[in-house]
């Protein structure tokens, strides 16, 4: 039996835990394989093509559960990307590389899941010529692979959106003693390399990743199980600045306010990395870096 066609996944994002959103692209994705199984067997039938009733089911479901087993990695793999490489251009270079290796993955791991259960049959199952198959997989696994992406980003957003402080109006001038800040925090941040210890005035800007920030300390980027709101409540006494909902910059090393492509605007650093400035932050910038 050759290939059948494959749809493709696509589910819904809802604000929820990271484990009821698991459970629920896991229920949409069955729920398309189960559709596609049922119009591929449609399909077979009014083509007056030859099948077991089963085999659409074999063929939609192996897919699906190919999507679910890579689906972490792919999220965790652009996590760490979103770290380490600042350049959008280099972002998309690397991305469009690791579409087809998500695609290699996705299709040797639906083909090696459908030649179990056809064994188990006592049936075999024939996948085709390689690099046709392939290619024809990875027309619709690409467009998979952007829309998880998307959707990533979009819940990225979201919650940083979400987790930024409200603004509040700065307080008039009081002649009354301001309360004494406590001591700039020290953070301990695992690594690959052991566990770093990380002095506030080291850190040259922070970067949201979900529940996570990136640290960029000194060229290095390092990852922490923390809230960007929660670093902005311990740091911003001591000489942060909140410059963009998913950014936070230490005013010691703000050099420039730029424009960056595409009219955004962004706030370089003195060792030359750029941090997003939102628009709405720009005054607020300004004023806290100037004194005006």
């Amino acid at each position: 039996m050759t290939n059948s066609p494959v749809a493709g996944t696509k589910f819904g994002l809802a604000v929820i835990g990271r484990r009821a959103f698991a459970l629920i692209v896991v229920a949409l994705t069955l729920v398309n394989a189960i559709v596609a199984s049922v119009s591929v067997s449609a399909d077979l039938v009014r083509r007056g093509v030859p099948f077991r009733p089963v085999e659409p089911w074999i063929w939609e479901l192996s897919s699906a559960v190919a999507l679910l087993v890579w689906l972490v990695p792919l999220l965790r793999l652009d996590d760490l990307l979103r770290a380490r490489v600042a350049s959008a251009p280099a972002r998309l270079g690397v991305r469009v590389l690791a579409s087809a290796v998500y695609s290699a993955l996705h299709v040797a791991t639906m083909v090696g899941l459908r030649h179990v259960v056809y064994a188990i049959g006592a049936a075999h199952y024939q996948f085709g010529p390689w690099w046709d198959g392939f290619v024809y997989e990875y027309r619709k696994d690409a467009l998979t692979f952007a829309l998880i992406l998307a959707i990533a980003a979009g819940w990225r957003a979201y919650r940083a959106h979400h987790l930024a402080p409200p603004h509040a109006p700065s307080p008039s001038p009081s002649p009354a003693v301001p309360p004494e800040l406590p001591p700039a925090p020290t953070f301990l941040v695992r690594t690959s390399g052991g566990d770093v210890l990380v002095r506030t005035p080291e850190i040259d800007w922070v970067e949201a990743q979900g529940n996570y920030v990136a640290l960029h300390v000194q060229g290095r980027v390092m990852l922490m199980r923390q809230t960007l709101a929660e670093l902005d409540a311990q740091l911003g006494g001591h000489g942060f600045i909140r410059t963009h909902r998913g950014a936070l910059v230490n005013a010691e090393r703000m050099q420039a306010i730029i424009t960056r492509a595409g009219s955004e605007l962004g706030v370089r650093l003195t060792n030359g990395e750029i941090a997003p400035l939102s628009e709405s932050r720009r005054a607020g910038v300004v004023q806290r870096v100037v004194g005006a």
